[in-house]
């Protein structure tokens, strides 16, 4: 195990959570998703559900998620510029952060298309 890079959850974290009925509890729930992904395409996709409510869940324990909530209360007293408003800031992030992905991938097409 000492070799593994692919941990989910290293040493150092470990030490930082330093309780053995946390350590038990992800272990279980860990199992429980490794066999849910054993079953086949359905648990598959299942796990994938699974992770991205997880996902969804940490958000509101990052600095991110702290970060979006000031730019909110900002927004709520009225001291924001409509340039800075949350939702528009967020919106012009993600459709940049869209079309990249989509130009990325008309560049992998391409690639295949010349193979």
């Amino acid at each position: 195990m000492k070799d593994c890079q692919d941990l989910l959850i290293d040493e150092s974290i470990w030490q930082a959570i330093n309780d053995p009925a946390t350590a038990d509890w992800l272990a279980r729930r860990l199992f429980v998703l490794k066999k849910t992904i054993e079953s086949g395409p359905e648990g598959v996709k299942e796990a994938g559900e699974t992770l991205l409510a997880s996902i969804e869940s940490a958000y509101l324990h990052t600095e991110a998620h702290g970060a979006a909530l000031r730019l909110y209360v900002l927004s709520l007293t009225g001291h924001l510029k409509p340039e800075d408003e949350p939702v528009r800031l967020i919106n012009e992030a993600i459709n940049r952060g869209t079309a990249r992905i989509e130009s990325e991938g008309k560049g992998s097409a391409k690639k295949k298309r010349r193979r």
